[in-house]
């Protein structure tokens, strides 16, 4: 059996964005919030869905090489730049609070009915 290699090798947070994909479908997350390391790799990220889920993921969670990026992010202007997207840079905070409410949804009981 082939090991797959390890995480990458990450710095510390250097920066954070968050990104709305104008023409994302049903199944795929609207939004973006990103934790950056300085070379654009991200750290922790959470997706946003249509439906309002969240999503947290990180080198921790266990199926990682299937919910993190592959490679680094463009810097943030090279994504804004593009029609299908809106993008800005964002403060830890403003990324703490959606990474910390998808950890909540995670762990809280779903709740039946509407």
């Amino acid at each position: 059996m082939t090991e797959l290699p390890p995480s990458p090798s990450l710095g510390p947070p250097h920066s954070y964005f968050h990104a709305v994909w104008h023409a994302a479908r049903e199944d795929e997350p609207v939004e973006w919030y990103d934790e950056l390391d300085v070379e654009g790799y991200s750290i922790r990220c959470v997706r946003k869905y249509r439906d309002g889920r969240l999503e947290a993921h990180s080198y921790q969670s266990e199926n990682w090489r299937d919910v993190m990026p592959e490679g680094p992010f463009p810097p943030t202007e090279d994504i804004d730049r593009n029609p299908e997207f809106s993008a800005r840079d964002i403060s830890k905070t403003e990324f703490e609070i959606p990474w910390s409410q998808a950890n909540r949804s995670s762990t809280e009981p779903q709740s039946s009915g509407g």
